[in-house]
């Protein structure tokens, strides 16, 4: 969403059941399901919309700069013994729930008419409208949502002439807005669900579609406590008439029902897609979707199918049933496949498995597939086609992205059946949900395997030497989402020096892993064609970039080995752009941290500015350790506790082959992985 009002939101379209079109066969009517609670309705004194009460009108607020900022999220809350007067607890939820998911300090649900505006839900509002939830605002972004039946997206109200002098803008100390139409049970609009940041903010077209599910929510809520106050009416009109009172009676029974099941769908749909929006993996997807509608529906068994990595077969990674036995013919739970993990606690069961005959068909012709019994499913089946073993009747649903099939929702129950409007069209919602979240992880992992490729590509091979051995090691993070710009070097210069390198280019995606390319490169040409010093070649190197308008913030840690003098020693010389100190072991006299010395700027911060060299001479069976921050940096401490807890581990080891020596350091500070990749160069004097 840019900024200002012109540009066009994306608008979820609501789904779900009419009233009348469920009944206790459809999805989410299960006992366990979600549902709503009896709410009783809170009279107005005064007649407010839908039943909330009305609040009388605000004292003059006192003057705040930002009073966003000043009352945080949570609001301010009233002096003791007072409530507010338009507070609904329930509706405060969906404001702190708006908060929680758009990350903004204030949120509120807004009924308007010409003249009031009616906060019954609000969070993070400055004094006195949090206490009264009434304003007279009237012009207000709110109504203009209402006017347009349509999500408002503002990233700064102060630059739009139309909202500048708004009082959510003057007196609230709003300037990033996102609305969203609030909808009666007619879909008139009725109010707005609201995001307000004190910051200028530039919303995406994820974070409409999220607002626009979250007021389908609260809209399901007000619309819910409609269905009941016409309920209330019609059964105190019965009273005076028996026959009017048992039609009036049916009648609001029907409607309450059909209000709290699509409440209840409503409230699946917004829980499928916070846990998809949190998953990191197309596995992740697939467990916490099945997870979750088998939870929320009457279904007997869910199970979700993407594409596998290697051969593109459409296999079910996760599935889970009320039977825990029940899953696919033929296939017994067994190891870990490519794609899962084992069962957890929740009983979701994530090897990968072939599909049945109905779902690969609704991934090829893209379009949900029902059977509504085992004796169908067998007759349209190919030869050696999986059947789902314990259930009859099967809807299959393809998650479809831009038209592109990327996996299959499937939802099957125990006994034959007819399928409802209702359940076809909930389980479509919850495949496009998943189906969102599918190909969020799948380009992830191609942008991620692509920057890994990339990156160990650019990895030195190191040369065999006679007089200096090398070993050297890359470890990614443990995230799988993010790739670094950690790299080392080792190379033989004409004139017999070594020439060591360990840097570390900023960022971790896959232009962190080309500019490292990019600086990799350019070092190596410069070192062979010249006889720098290691601060004469990272001054020309950080020139060099600057020429070729190379955007890059690096450190490296350049080191050149001469010959230096009898007995094998070595004169190291070396020039630090910002990186971390190199580690020293001396037989028989611990371990130095090379650090008492000038650290210069990192490379791409001040080109051409000075940088300094530094020497020490290294006896034969010397051992120096490059490293990356990776390998010391922790969030519970700084990086002079894990530069100490690094020389220890390098003492412990430094008798060690050098490849044994770098897997115990590793295994000691590191583990099964850390935060951040890890680049290692080991070297010792022969």
């Amino acid at each position: 969403m840019g900024a200002g009002r012109g540009a066009s939101p994306a608008v979820v379209p609501q789904r779900g059941p009419s009233a009348g079109e469920q009944d206790d066969h459809a999805l989410g009517s299960a006992e366990g399901a979600l549902v709503l609670p009896e709410t009783p309705l809170v009279e107005p004194p005064v007649g407010g919309p839908l039943g909330l009460p009305v609040a009388p009108p605000p004292p003059e607020p006192a003057a705040s700069a930002h009073p966003l900022l000043v009352t945080g999220a949570a609001g301010v809350a009233p002096a003791a013994g007072t409530a507010a007067a338009g507070r609904d607890g329930a509706l405060d939820r969906h404001a702190r729930l708006v908060c929680s998911v758009l990350g903004v300090p204030a949120a509120v649900v807004s009924l308007v008419s010409r003249r009031l505006q009616l906060f019954p839900g609000a969070v993070g509002l400055p004094e006195p409208w949090q206490t009264t939830r009434l304003a007279d605002l009237s012009r207000s972004s709110c109504q203009q949502v209402v006017a347009s039946g349509r999500p408002l997206a503002v990233r700064d109200a102060r630059e739009d002439p139309d909202l500048r002098d708004d009082a959510v803008v003057t007196e609230l100390g709003a300037v990033g807005y996102l609305g969203a139409p609030l909808r009666g049970s007619e879909g008139e609009a009725i109010g707005a669900l609201a995001a307000l940041s004190p910051e200028p903010r530039d919303w995406t077209r994820r974070e409409v579609a999220l607002l626009a599910d979250l007021a389908a929510a609260c809209s399901a809520e007000l619309q819910l406590r409609r269905a009941l106050s016409d309920a209330a009416e019609v059964r105190a009109a019965a009273e005076s008439a028996r026959d009017e009172a048992t039609t009036a009676q049916m009648r609001a029974v029907g409607e309450r029902r059909d209000a709290e099941v699509a409440h209840a769908r409503s409230q699946l749909l917004l829980e499928v897609s916070r846990a998809v929006a949190e998953a990191r993996e197309a596995e992740d997807v697939a467990a916490a979707v099945a997870s979750r509608v088998l939870r929320g529906t009457q279904a007997h068994l869910v199970a979700v199918a993407v594409h596998e990595r290697s051969s593109g077969a459409l296999r079910y990674v996760a599935r889970e049933s009320r039977d825990p036995g029940a899953g696919v013919a033929g296939v017994a739970a067994g190891p870990v496949g490519e794609l899962g993990a084992a069962a957890d606690g929740s009983g979701v069961v994530r090897e990968p498995v072939d599909v049945p005959e109905g779902a690969a068909l609704c991934a090829r012709e893209r379009r949900a597939v029902f059977t509504p019994d085992a004796a169908t499913a067998a007759a349209t089946a190919s030869t050696g086609a999986p059947a789902l073993e314990g259930v009859e009747a099967a809807l299959h649903a393809p998650l479809l992205v831009d038209g592109q099939c990327v996996g299959v929702l499937t939802v099957a129950w125990r006994s034959a059946r007819t399928l409802l409007p209702a359940e076809r069209e909930l389980v479509t919602a919850l495949a496009d949900a998943a189906a969102q979240g599918v190909q969020r992880c799948l380009v992830l992992r191609t942008e991620r395997d692509a920057a890994r490729t990339l990156q160990r590509a650019m990895l030195t091979e190191l040369p065999d030497l006679a007089d200096v051995e090398l070993a050297a090691v890359y470890a990614p993070a443990a995230a799988g989402h993010q790739v670094g710009g950690d790299w080392y070097d080792a190379l033989r210069h004409p004139d017999g020096s070594t020439l060591l390198v360990i840097g570390d280019v900023t960022g971790h995606d896959i232009s962190a892993a080309a500019t490292m390319g990019q600086v990799r490169s350019a070092l190596r040409t410069l070192a062979v064609a010249t006889t720098d010093t290691p601060a004469q070649l990272l001054t020309r190197l950080d020139e060099t970039l600057s020429v070729l308008g190379s955007d890059v913030l690096a450190t490296v840690l350049a080191i050149r080995l001469d010959d230096g003098g009898e007995h094998g020693a070595r004169r190291m010389r070396w020039s630090s752009a910002g990186h971390l100190p190199a580690l020293l072991a001396l037989p028989g006299e611990g371990v130095a941290v090379l650090d008492g010395h000038e650290v210069d700027l990192l490379l791409g911060l001040a080109p051409g500015s000075a940088r300094s060299d530094n020497e020490v001479v290294l006896p034969a069976g010397a051992t120096l350790l490059l490293y990356t921050d990776g390998l010391v940096e922790r969030r519970d401490s700084d990086l002079t506790e894990g530069i100490e807890r690094l020389a220890v581990a390098l003492g412990a080891a430094a008798e060690l082959p050098l490849p044994e020596l770098l897997d115990a350091v590793l295994g000691e500070l590191v583990g099964a992985g850390g935060a951040d990749d890890v680049a290692a160069l080991a070297v010792r004097t022969r």
